[in-house]
């Protein structure tokens, strides 16, 4: 019997400058399909650099950092730019390893400069 399945939470919050998406929970296999219905609208249907807060998001196995990669090669064809904020030391020693630093973005405040109502 497969383990209950808790998920993932995406939440996009306005930003002054594009869209910034926070994910929180564990993100695997069980959930991926859901998170990526999630991320990919934000991407097609927003505009400006895409901010991904995972500070609360545990990067649990490989098809979570497959997402990660759909998510940034779909973003670089829509035109917009797709940066990690917030990671934990593990999901940035393993976009590290695969090569996908340039995902990280190192100098972003650890929370989004919200847009007055």
């Amino acid at each position: 019997m497969d383990a209950p399945r808790t998920g993932v939470t995406v939440a996009a919050l306005p930003c002054e400058t594009g869209d910034w998406l926070v994910l929180t929970g564990r993100l695997d296999r069980r959930c991926t399909a859901d998170a990526r219905l999630a991320l990919l609208g934000a991407i097609e249907s927003g505009t400006g650099p895409l901010q991904v807060d995972l500070a609360g998001c545990e990067i649990a196995d490989a098809t979570a950092m497959g997402l990660l990669v759909e998510c940034f090669r779909r973003s670089h064809r829509a035109g917009r730019s797709l940066h990690i904020v917030a990671a934990d030391l593990r999901t940035h020693r393993l976009l590290r390893r695969a090569r996908l630093s340039r995902l990280l973005h190192p100098d972003q405040a650890s929370s989004p400069a919200v847009a007055p109502a």
